[in-house]
């Protein structure tokens, strides 16, 4: 299957931290794909390099015997050495040029994105797809300000690769996102914070899958 047919399937994505998961790495990271997703993230900003390719390869023995994508957050050395599916890359991490070059044709690479601007500009670079965000306040990114739901709207009529939604959404909040134009969505503490995270991956998967605009 293609990168694009990847990618296009995809449409619930979940970030998984260690510091707000309620279990651990690889016991969440059993639970969301059991319970629906499509995509794992691995975001660990104060690990080394050597904690965190041994635990992306847990993970990643856990997504190829289940067909689930994983992406590593920002250190592209990481996924290249354990064949991760891809990477994501924030406005101030290697551009996407660089990360292809790392990486090679085979792989996904998606960028955060907060203006139309931005999105613009990750297209013409070539990423496979785009986060919009944060559509809410959340205080995993206190730095950047809530984009809203508008930007979706705006962004999906000057891009054509993939959207996915991500900030503080939330089972109560979900409905609104995918009728602002959002198909696919990126999940982190609603689900990996959650005392049930098999039960509250399940439930926004239903929301995404029984949507109808």
């Amino acid at each position: 299957m293609s990168i694009k047919e990847l990618v296009d399937k995809l449409r619930l994505y979940v970030l998984i931290s260690s510091n707000i998961a309620t279990k651990s790495v690889k016991e969440t990271a059993e639970l969301v794909i059991h319970g629906g997703a499509d995509a794992i993230q691995l975001r660990e900003k104060t690990i080394s390099d050597t904690e965190f390719k041994s635990l992306s390869r847990e993970i990643h023995d856990l997504t190829t015997k289940t067909g689930i994508l994983l992406i590593i957050n920002d250190r592209i050395n990481v996924a290249k050495e354990v064949n991760a599916d891809g990477v994501h890359l924030g406005q101030f991490d290697k551009t996407v040029s660089e990360a292809r070059n790392i990486l090679g044709t085979g792989k996904i690479i998606g960028v955060s994105t907060h203006t139309i601007s931005q999105a613009k500009e990750a297209q013409k670079l070539g990423a496979d797809y785009i986060a919009v965000g944060p559509i809410y306040p959340t205080k995993t990114k206190t730095h950047e300000p809530p984009v809203g739901l508008n930007l979706i709207q705006e962004i999906t009529k000057v891009v054509d690769i993939p959207i996915i939604a991500i900030g503080a959404i939330t089972r109560s909040n979900v409905k609104e996102v995918l009728k602002a134009g959002a198909s696919r969505i990126a999940v982190c503490s609603a689900i990996i914070n959650s005392k049930d995270i098999l039960s509250s991956t399940k439930q926004f998967k239903h929301k995404l899958t029984s949507f109808s605009r």
